[in-house]
């Protein structure tokens, strides 16, 4: 029942224009890279370890896109949020967000088919089509540059087909719409087993550092500090072990400077879309 009112109630979230919740509860922002469901279901054993060492109710939060996760995080409305490199950096620098760990499982851009297919290698995707989530994401840019790499140019020598989330990427190829996708390796690791086990890897990227986990700046430093014990225990625990395990995050490492700015010219490139938003 809790786990069924817990996703009424982030549906109903993630469609407001602003975000409202009692003192008393820690907003925890996951920004948007899969369904509503999935997210709150991924992030459920956390949300439970935070409420027992914090004491407090613990929410999970996201939007309906990339962006107006963006906006949000940096209107302050998350206590902490779990956010993508790239983004972690631009509200590191525009938002004042602190860094607080990094999982530490690197992350890669994948281009996948169909098992079925007769595809075996990236430049046969020349005239397809290839879905790609979210343009804010760095995901799609660095399959995107791996796709050049093969001698591929977006729209010209093949179709994209914008869609919302990684997972949505994935059911456009299961469901013919997309003949490849770009999607990226955590997401990948955290399909349902049927539609992971439909699809075929056929192009992998270089590495960049994984999601990062960052504090509100107006919490106290001693919140923050319980925060960061009671996420370095959750990591520790049986129900933490396997969180970060099996959804390709590997643990929580320390967030530092030195990754943080490898995600600068990433950053820059959304920092331009968003100023492009009406």
């Amino acid at each position: 029942m809790r786990h069924l009112l817990s996703l009424a109630l982030y549906a109903c979230l993630s469609c407001l224009p602003a975000l409202v919740r009692a003192d008393n509860i820690l907003a925890l922002g996951v920004f948007p890279n899969m369904s509503a469901r999935a997210i709150v279901t991924l992030y459920q054993p956390m949300q439970a370890h935070l409420e027992k060492a914090l004491k407090q109710r613990v929410q999970i939060q996201s939007a309906p896109d990339f962006s107006s996760f963006v906006e949000r995080t940096l209107n302050r409305e998350y206590d902490v949020v779990v956010i993508a490199p790239h983004l972690a950096r631009l509200v590191q620098q525009d938002g004042g967000f602190i860094p607080l760990f990094g999982y530490s499982q690197e992350l890669h851009a994948m281009v996948v088919v169909a098992k079925s297919s007769t595809i075996r290698t990236a430049d046969e995707l020349r005239g397809k089509t290839v879905a790609l989530p979210d343009r804010m994401a760095v995901m799609p840019v660095l399959g995107q540059r791996l796709l050049r790499e093969h001698g591929l140019q977006a729209d010209v020598d093949y179709h994209l087909l914008p869609a919302i989330s990684h997972s949505n990427a994935a059911f456009s190829v299961q469901h013919g719409d997309a003949q490849g996708a770009i999607i990226g390796s955590a997401p990948f690791a955290q399909l349902p087993g049927e539609l992971r086990d439909s699809l075929r890897v056929i192009a992998t990227s270089e590495s960049i550092p994984n999601q990062f986990i960052l504090a509100n700046p107006g919490l106290s430093a001693a919140r923050i500090e319980a925060l960061k014990k009671a996420l370095l225990d959750f990591a520790a625990v049986p129900e933490g072990r396997r969180f970060f395990e099996h959804n390709g995050f590997g643990g929580l490492k320390p967030a530092t400077d030195a990754d943080l700015k490898k995600m600068e010219a990433y950053a820059k490139d959304v920092r331009t879309l968003l100023k492009r938003q009406p």
